[in-house]
């Protein structure tokens, strides 16, 4: 005997899960039939079964309540309770839904990742076995949706066990484009729920020419759900096993790590022998720490340190990434500080130490800066409490410390070096058979001193800004600075090169030709000045946009720059002059330096607002010495200031624009400094960038007039640029050139190279899609350049570049892993 209801007389689903128990099974259908012979209950039409937040769906639905299980059929579909979504043509579960047989799988999870099977087994609610199953995280193509993925997995058996949250292959295939790749007879893979779980990670080829052909096998190990750790083992044909340990934990208010290398080198002899490399150096690893707390909103405290065996270590073992195309400018800066940050104030207190990972660096002429101290604050001055005068005050403070061993020199035009090892700065001139010392002002620079120098800086300024009735701006300003400073010379040590070829020896007590007498003093000095700035911008509106045409003139009125006896210059040594510092009160780039004498500087700004959504700016201009002495004409010991453009009455015009004529990402940002008197291009930079379909580009390109006073002999030219392409939605394409074109990379006797050399150049291929990334890439960059290297009482020996080549790949596969492969050719 059968009874029917009207689902129409039924609780709607939400109304009653929400009134029944969360352990009950809640049916919705359009028709249910109990079946009091069987003992069953049949529902029909569009049939809801809802049960601990699992949701089974189907067209027909059978309850048997003797065996207590449910038997669905028909468009037959199951979400359990973390989203995961089951199809299948039946269904026959538990009651509880939690065990049972499903034939012609196919899954869904939240991770929108896929398998299907031909039927699959659910046990003990938290396991699901598929036989002959495939799996994959991409998605079908919509056009051809039965044409195989770009990849899947396809097994005998697929184990997916929700308690450890892993899935086991068994007898596995990988596939590409439906054909099989490889074979593994078995191996495991987190599931979706998974961020991270200990197990071996997906192995790295490396490959080096003094290293050897390897490959690492990475096991990390999850601790805790805020630390853990990473082992990586990595075998090298020459060099054997190198170990490396990577620590990180996460803390309330902020996180660090730690990481360890080492190794004990099977064959140090391929290396070069030192200064050239690391030589027969076994024992050889690294430690690195990072770290960042924030003690609140306002204040946070780090570190960056990085301790290596040798400066070789991390070029040779390739550790962090360092661009061979700037090889002479690496360093790695271990740095500890404490910084807070308001809305008008800014305090940073740091310590740095300096170390050369090259063959051309010698790190007893390298500083240590401790400590290093810098207070920013802005104050509104208010205008009823200061008899209307208004405004805005600033307040910098600037207090520094550096120790150094050894000096440092480099001398004016050719850049000369060692005769022992043609490796490091010297001031040396070649006399017939012999080399004489030129450490003296004009032949030669000291970059940096030997011994201690403190420097404590305080400047207050004030400013305002007046509208008057006709739209002049009118800003008048005011600031005062004053220094004190300690130094002493360490003139006792030096440093002696030495080698068949010849000797040099860099002696700190050459240094003292660069001061005014004495190796030791206390100074203090001040600058304060006043100035006004003037502009008058001229509006224009009309149909294609709006242009602004601001003609600017600023004079500022200070007496002459005062050299102490002894007076380091380690902060501002890099001078550039162009529109961005045109109107800046110190042009100088550090403390150690300041502006002095009366000076004007007047320029024209053009900006405009095109209607098509371009923008433009433009400004031009020239600095004037109106009386006092010229601060960049001063002689220091790095001859900052000379070749600047600067150390004359009448600077050198300078111009910067920047122009993109539609709402089109198509861009030109350009920069000129010409000889006032001759008009001559002394500098010239240029970036142009663009996308136009599916090409996405830029090109840097630079050219500077030879500065003999500050070492460049020559005049230096060059030019970069990238550029990538887009095809076919997933590819891509892309590819970077560095060119020297000035024919002489380092200044230095004989040397040339081609007018078009390239440093360092690249091409690369990718494929990326929702569950796929594949990068190809070789590159190319020089790690020394062509050379000549003169010999005392030999002829000029020519040394070939050295071109580092590297095959990079990287196959990373969503929900799998990720296979990656550095091989140096």
């Amino acid at each position: 005997m059968a009874e029917t209801a009207d689902a129409a007389q039924a609780a709607p689903p939400a109304a009653a899960a929400a009134t029944k128990p969360p352990d009950k099974l809640v049916i919705d259908a359009d028709e249910l039939i109990y079946d009091k012979d069987k003992d069953t209950v049949t529902a029909s039409g569009s049939v809801q079964l809802f049960y601990q937040g699992r949701v089974l769906q189907a067209d027909r639905v059978v309850y048997n309540r003797a065996t207590k299980r449910v038997y669905a059929e028909g468009h037959a579909k199951m979400t359990d309770e973390h989203g995961d979504i089951v199809y299948g043509n039946r269904f026959e579960l538990s009651e509880n839904f939690r065990d049972g047989f499903i034939d012609s799988v196919q899954a869904l999870t939240s991770d929108k990742t896929r398998f299907t099977s031909p039927r699959g087994e659910r046990m003990n609610g938290d396991v699901t076995v598929l036989e002959r199953a495939t799996y994959t995280a991409c998605e079908p193509c919509k056009d051809h949706p039965e044409r195989p993925p770009f990849w899947q997995v396809r097994a005998t058996k697929i184990i997916e066990n929700q308690e450890t949250h892993t899935v086991y292959y068994e007898g596995a295939q990988m596939l590409v484009w439906g054909v099989p790749v490889f074979y593994m007879p078995y191996f495991s893979s987190p599931d979706s729920t998974v961020n991270k779980q200990t197990g071996l990670l997906a192995p790295q080829i490396v490959s080096g020419g003094y290293l050897g052909y390897g490959m690492s096998f990475p096991y990390f190990i999850n601790l805790a759900p805020n630390y853990d750790l990473t082992l990586i083992p990595t075998y090298l044909s020459k060099q054997g096993f190198l170990g490396e340990v990577d620590w990180r934990q996460r803390l309330a208010n902020g996180q660090y790590s730690i990481k360890l290398t080492g190794i004990d080198e099977q064959q140090p002899n391929v290396f070069p022998a030192y200064p050239y490399g690391a030589g027969d150096q076994r024992l050889r690893g690294s430690v690195e720490t990072k770290g960042n707390f924030f003690l609140n909103q306002d204040w946070q405290f780090g570190w960056n340190g990085t301790w290596l065996s040798d400066k070789f270590f991390a070029n040779d073992y390739k550790l962090q990434g360092i661009d061979f195309s700037n090889y002479y400018f690496q360093d790695i800066v271990s740095s500890i500080y404490l910084r807070g940050e308001a809305d008008h104030s800014y305090f940073d207190l740091s310590a740095y130490h300096f170390e050369g990972t090259t063959s051309n660096d010698d790190n007893r002429t390298l500083p240590q800066a401790v400590p290093v101290f810098d207070y920013n604050r802005v104050f509104a001055v208010p205008a009823d409490r200061t008899y209307g005068l208004g405004g805005e005050a600033t307040i910098d403070v600037n207090i520094a410390n550096i120790t150094q061993t050894n000096a440092a020199f480099q001398s004016t035009g050719l850049q000369t070096f060692d005769n022992a090892y043609h490796l490091y700065n010297v001031c040396e001139t070649a006399v017939g058979d012999k080399y004489v010392n030129t450490y003296y002002p004009g032949a030669c620079m000291l970059r940096s001193i030997a011994g201690d120098y403190t420097r404590a800086s305080g400047q207050a300024s004030w400013q305002r800004s007046y509208i008057d009735g006709i739209g002049e701006v009118w800003k008048p300003f005011v600031f005062a600075r004053l220094d004190g400073e300690a130094t002493e010379l360490n003139e006792n040590g030096s440093i002696t090169y030495a080698s068949g070829l010849g000797t040099s020896t860099v002696a700190n007590s050459s240094q003292a030709a660069f001061f005014s007498g004495g190796d030791q003093g206390a100074f203090a000095r001040g600058m304060a000045g006043l100035g006004l700035e003037w502009q008058y911008p001229f509006a224009l509106t009309n149909a294609w946009g709006s242009q602004t045409i601001t003609p600017i003139a600023q004079f500022i009125a200070r007496p002459s720059e005062v050299i102490p006896r002894i007076q380091p210059n380690e902060d501002a040594q890099s001078l550039v002059f162009d529109d961005t510092n045109l109107f800046a009160w110190n042009k100088f780039s550090g403390y150690d330096r300041i502006e002095g004498g009366t000076r004007l500087n007047y320029g024209l700004q053009y900006t405009a607002n095109f209607a098509n959504g371009g923008h433009a700016n433009v400004v031009a201009g020239e600095s004037i010495q109106v009386a006092g002495q010229n601060s960049y004409t001063l002689f220091d010991m790095a001859n900052t200031g000379m070749d600047s453009g600067l150390d004359k009455k009448f600077s050198n015009f300078v111009a910067g624009e920047m122009i993109q004529p539609t709402s089109a990402p198509i861009s030109l940002l350009s920069k000129q400094q010409f000889d006032s008197a001759t008009f001559q291009l002394d500098r010239f930079d240029a970036i142009a960038k663009a996308t136009i379909g599916g090409v996405t580009g830029s090109l840097d390109y630079a050219l500077y007039a030879a500065q003999p006073a500050l070492g460049w002999e020559y005049p230096r030219e060059g030019l970069t640029g990238n550029a990538s392409y887009k095809f076919l939605d997933r590819w891509s394409i892309d590819g970077s050139l560095v060119l020297d074109m000035s024919r002489h990379y380092y200044d230095i006797p004989g040397q040339e190279t081609p007018v078009l050399y390239p440093i360092g150049y690249s091409f690369g291929l990718g494929y990326k899609d929702e569950c796929t990334t594949l990068t190809l890439r070789y590159s190319a960059s020089v790690s020394a350049p062509a050379a000549f290297a003169e010999y005392a009482g030999g002829p000029l020996t020519y040394l070939p570049a050295t071109r580092n080549q590297t095959f990079m790949f990287q196959l990373v596969l969503r929900t799998l892993g990720d296979i990656r492969a550095n091989v140096g050719l």
